[in-house]
């Protein structure tokens, strides 16, 4: 299109459209997105024709047993979900007052990220500026990945497999372990084979999934050794997989620096492997599209020479 066709385009869309498109993909349905806008349906299939027309595609194949976006469709929602998340920050890029840094801070991560020079980071940067104010959610890989890519977390703190879109600095590395509760037939014995383990119920992290799109060398020792098939226990907080091992529910493999207290209390007891540990890495991740407030902005430069630290013994630069 010429410059003049594409002013004309965005002088003439009806951007209620563009939510309305929104919903419709999110509920997957034009009755669902209906009641979730509180319209009549008609009026709603009335808009996503509109819109239809107006985009000159269809974006929707629409038939008995079907409803999926066209390649059109596709494209349209992505470049729909970075126009909502930039209008969902407008408040925070608008929060300054006077010279002073004012905003908040939204950081998502994993429940094991534990570096003590990223607290040191948090303590100096809300001493320079004490009008921030900050939210931090503990979720899943998934989770964060999620938010971090739509534009709702300033920072990430995650493991997996990182989108190439994303920036990603390394913050901690953890080694694993594979450990049972006081009350499971092997605690106590020595020189376990990982044919005793066949057959044991297993407690999980979330994206701790056998084949999962985030499965990694941790995830792999259960496929090795040909246990964890049933798993009795899932959560996304480390401490709570702890306490679920411990309490016998499962079997679970747990980052040995945070396991080692439990396992001296005689809480805790390590099964095979017994060498060669699996490790994970955990990045801090923010996405280089983001419309950043002040104190974003600030918050990220301030800790982007945030020291990693290397759980299995030594530091990373």
């Amino acid at each position: 299109m010429t410059s003049n066709r594409l002013e004309r385009f965005a002088h003439n869309l009806d951007w209620n459209l563009l939510r309305t498109f929104v919903v419709v993909v999110e509920e997957g349905s034009i009755t669902a997105a209906a009641n979730r806008l509180l319209l009549q349906q008609p009026a709603v299939s009335m808009a996503l024709k509109r819109l239809e027309q107006t985009i000159g595609q269809k974006l929707i194949d629409r038939r008995p047993g079907r409803f999926d976006l066209t390649e059109a469709g596709e494209k349209l929602h992505l470049q729909c979900r970075d126009i909502f998340a930039a209008v969902i920050r407008l408040p925070h890029v608008l929060e300054t007052a006077g010279e002073e840094i004012t905003g908040h801070l939204n950081i998502h991560a994993v429940s094991h990220a534990h570096n003590p020079a990223w607290d040191r980071k948090l303590s100096s940067f809300f001493r320079m500026h004490p009008k921030v104010t900050i939210s931090i959610t503990v979720a899943t890989t998934v989770d964060v990945l999620s938010a971090v890519e739509r534009n709702i977390a300033t920072l990430g703190l995650c493991d997996g497999i990182i989108p190439d879109g994303l920036s990603k600095s390394f913050h901690i590395r953890e080694r694993y372990a594979l450990y049972c509760g006081r009350g499971h037939r092997l605690f106590g014995a020595d020189d376990v084979d990982f044919h005793d383990l066949r057959g044991d119920p297993y407690v999980a992290f979330i994206a701790d999934v056998l084949g999962g799109q985030h499965m990694n060398s941790v995830t792999a020792v259960r496929a090795v050794g040909s246990f964890g098939q049933q798993v009795r226990g899932v959560s996304c907080n480390v401490e709570e997989v702890l306490r679920l091992i411990a309490a016998n529910v499962g079997i679970g493999m747990l980052p040995d620096h945070i396991a080692r207290p439990s396992v001296a209390t005689g809480e805790l007891w390590q099964l095979p492997p017994y060498r060669d540990l699996p490790t994970t890495d955990v990045f801090r991740i923010s996405n280089p599209n983001s419309i950043l407030n002040p104190a974003e902005a600030a918050f990220l430069a301030h800790v982007a020479d945030t020291e990693a630290l290397d759980h299995c013994g030594h530091q990373q630069d």
